[in-house]
Protein backbone atom coordinates (compact mmCIF):
# COMPACT_ATOMS: atom_id res chain seq x y z
CA UNK A 1 0.00 0.00 0.00
CA UNK A 2 2.32 2.72 -1.27
CA UNK A 3 5.02 2.12 1.33
CA UNK A 4 2.68 2.15 4.33
CA UNK A 5 3.45 -0.27 7.11
CA UNK A 6 0.55 -2.56 7.98
CA UNK A 7 -0.25 -3.92 11.40
CA UNK A 8 -2.37 -6.73 12.73
CA UNK A 9 -5.30 -5.76 14.93
CA UNK A 10 -6.61 -8.44 17.24
CA UNK A 11 -9.65 -7.60 19.35
CA UNK A 12 -10.58 -9.48 22.49
CA UNK A 13 -13.49 -9.08 24.87
CA UNK A 14 -12.43 -8.78 28.51
CA UNK A 15 -14.32 -8.30 31.74
CA UNK A 16 -14.35 -5.03 33.62
CA UNK A 17 -12.26 -6.65 36.36
CA UNK A 18 -9.67 -7.80 33.81
CA UNK A 19 -9.61 -4.27 32.39
CA UNK A 20 -8.72 -2.83 35.81
CA UNK A 21 -6.03 -5.48 36.37
CA UNK A 22 -4.54 -4.91 32.94
CA UNK A 23 -4.57 -1.13 33.38
CA UNK A 24 -2.85 -1.42 36.78
CA UNK A 25 -0.18 -3.74 35.39
CA UNK A 26 0.47 -1.62 32.29
CA UNK A 27 0.99 1.59 34.24
CA UNK A 28 4.33 0.11 35.36
CA UNK A 29 5.52 0.00 31.73
CA UNK A 30 3.67 2.77 29.91
CA UNK A 31 3.38 6.53 30.24
CA UNK A 32 0.17 8.56 30.17
CA UNK A 33 -0.64 10.23 26.88
CA UNK A 34 0.79 13.76 27.20
CA UNK A 35 -1.94 15.19 24.96
CA UNK A 36 -4.68 14.40 27.46
CA UNK A 37 -5.71 15.53 30.91
CA UNK A 38 -4.55 12.80 33.32
CA UNK A 39 -3.91 10.71 30.20
CA UNK A 40 -7.50 11.06 28.96
CA UNK A 41 -9.22 13.05 26.25
CA UNK A 42 -12.53 12.99 24.46
CA UNK A 43 -12.57 11.63 20.92
CA UNK A 44 -15.55 12.21 18.64
CA UNK A 45 -15.69 10.40 15.31
CA UNK A 46 -17.93 10.76 12.27
CA UNK A 47 -17.84 7.84 9.84
CA UNK A 48 -18.63 8.35 6.18
CA UNK A 49 -20.50 5.89 3.95
CA UNK A 50 -22.65 6.08 0.84
CA UNK A 51 -26.46 5.81 0.62
CA UNK A 52 -26.20 2.05 0.07
CA UNK A 53 -24.10 1.59 3.25
CA UNK A 54 -21.32 0.07 1.16
CA UNK A 55 -18.67 0.32 3.88
CA UNK A 56 -20.93 -1.12 6.57
CA UNK A 57 -21.94 -4.01 4.27
CA UNK A 58 -18.31 -4.80 3.42
CA UNK A 59 -17.50 -4.97 7.15
CA UNK A 60 -20.45 -7.19 8.09
CA UNK A 61 -19.91 -9.46 5.07
CA UNK A 62 -16.25 -9.95 6.01
CA UNK A 63 -14.54 -8.42 2.96
CA UNK A 64 -10.76 -8.78 3.19
CA UNK A 65 -10.14 -5.63 1.12
CA UNK A 66 -12.04 -2.59 2.35
CA UNK A 67 -11.58 1.07 3.28
CA UNK A 68 -13.38 3.31 5.74
CA UNK A 69 -13.20 7.05 6.24
CA UNK A 70 -13.80 9.08 9.36
CA UNK A 71 -13.28 12.57 10.71
CA UNK A 72 -11.97 12.81 14.27
CA UNK A 73 -12.14 15.70 16.71
CA UNK A 74 -10.24 15.73 20.00
CA UNK A 75 -11.50 17.51 23.16
CA UNK A 76 -13.96 19.66 21.18
CA UNK A 77 -11.01 21.43 19.53
CA UNK A 78 -12.20 22.26 16.01
CA UNK A 79 -8.68 23.51 15.22
CA UNK A 80 -7.53 19.87 15.29
CA UNK A 81 -9.65 17.65 13.05
CA UNK A 82 -8.18 14.63 11.27
CA UNK A 83 -9.58 12.97 8.19
CA UNK A 84 -8.54 9.33 8.43
CA UNK A 85 -8.60 6.44 6.00
CA UNK A 86 -8.36 2.98 7.51
CA UNK A 87 -7.76 0.15 5.05
CA UNK A 88 -7.91 -3.60 5.50
CA UNK A 89 -5.90 -5.77 3.14
CA UNK A 90 -6.22 -9.41 4.06
CA UNK A 91 -5.23 -9.53 7.74
CA UNK A 92 -3.30 -6.24 7.82
CA UNK A 93 -4.60 -2.78 8.72
CA UNK A 94 -3.21 0.45 7.23
CA UNK A 95 -3.96 4.00 8.33
CA UNK A 96 -3.51 7.36 6.67
CA UNK A 97 -4.57 10.74 7.97
CA UNK A 98 -4.38 14.43 7.27
CA UNK A 99 -5.57 17.58 8.99
CA UNK A 100 -8.84 19.25 8.07
CA UNK A 101 -10.10 22.70 8.85
CA UNK A 102 -13.57 23.02 10.33
CA UNK A 103 -14.71 24.52 7.02
CA UNK A 104 -13.34 21.56 5.04
CA UNK A 105 -15.04 19.12 7.39
CA UNK A 106 -18.34 20.93 6.96
CA UNK A 107 -18.04 20.78 3.18
CA UNK A 108 -17.44 17.02 3.34
CA UNK A 109 -20.36 16.58 5.76
CA UNK A 110 -22.63 18.36 3.30
CA UNK A 111 -21.46 16.10 0.44
CA UNK A 112 -19.24 18.67 -1.29
CA UNK A 113 -16.12 16.61 -2.07
CA UNK A 114 -15.18 17.73 -5.60
CA UNK A 115 -12.53 20.09 -4.22
CA UNK A 116 -10.73 17.07 -2.73
CA UNK A 117 -9.68 15.69 -6.10
CA UNK A 118 -7.37 18.62 -6.82
CA UNK A 119 -3.70 18.47 -5.93
CA UNK A 120 -3.74 21.60 -3.79
CA UNK A 121 -3.41 19.48 -0.63
CA UNK A 122 -0.15 17.99 0.63
CA UNK A 123 -1.74 14.67 1.58
CA UNK A 124 -3.86 14.55 -1.55
CA UNK A 125 -3.87 10.74 -1.91
CA UNK A 126 -6.03 10.30 1.17
CA UNK A 127 -8.79 12.20 -0.59
CA UNK A 128 -9.37 9.55 -3.20
CA UNK A 129 -12.76 8.16 -2.18
CA UNK A 130 -13.31 5.05 -4.32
Amino acid sequence: MNGLKGRRELKHAITKADCYLLRNNLQNFMKLDPHGHDGKYLIRSVYFDNFDNKILRQKTEGFYHRDKFRARLYDYDSDFINLEKKSKRDNLTYKQKCRLSAEEYERIRLGDIEWMSGDSRDNFEIYIFK
